[in-house]
């Protein structure tokens, strides 16, 4: 179990469970919020639309006493983290939303990865907003990461969020490529940084 590093709450870090998954979809919903604000500014609504589709084998959380504080999925060749589920994302976002919204994150969530079967695809890395900047996501990464067998991880991030290359680069993961966005106007950011972590 691991400290929390500014609250004295024990923050302890477990493979998800199925009665996480409105817990883990309203957090991945908060964390992305910008992201899915294209469809819908409701992060409950974007709860309700995604979480149908979350493989919550996939998942580990940051829980305090209880409370979902945190979530990432750790991928691999052999499946992903979320599917997009267009009846769901449908209902909840509406009809032209949910087939825009299927249709593209249908290619951010189910792209085949890849990587080798020993390297482990971290991605839905998201703290919910009243616990950001104490340390949660660097000590969820570190723990789910020692509860895998994989050899090496993988993950993205976009050349904005500075915060995330900050904590990343403190646990190890060093930057092995960049791809630029074609659609960086529209999405805010201009690449997607890779960054690869070896077991020691």
């Amino acid at each position: 179990m691991v400290q929390n590093r500014v609250s004295p709450c024990p923050l302890r870090v477990r493979k998800a469970k199925e009665t996480d998954r409105n817990n883990v979809a309203l957090c991945i919903a908060e964390g992305f919020e910008k992201d899915f604000s294209i469809l819908c500014k409701d992060n409950q609504k974007v709860a309700d639309a995604i979480k149908t589709g979350l493989n919550m084998e996939r998942f580990y959380v940051a829980d305090i006493k209880g409370d979902i504080v945190g979530v990432l999925a750790i991928s691999d060749c052999n499946g992903r983290a979320a599917r997009a589920e267009k009846a769901s994302l449908k209902r909840h976002l509406g009809f032209f939303k949910g087939i825009i919204g299927t249709f593209v994150l249908k290619e951010e969530f189910e792209k085949q990865l890849e990587y080798p079967i020993t390297t482990g695809y971290i991605e839905f890395v998201a703290v919910r907003k009243k616990y950001r900047k104490q340390g949660i996501a660097t000590a969820m990464l570190q723990e789910s990461m020692l509860l895998t067998d994989y050899q090496d991880f993988v993950l993205d991030v976009t050349d904005i969020n500075i915060n995330a290359i900050k904590c990343y680069t403190s646990i190890g993961f060093e930057e092995f490529k960049r791809i630029p966005e074609k659609h960086g106007k529209q999405k805010g950011f201009n690449e997607k940084i890779f960054m690869r972590y070896y077991r020691k």
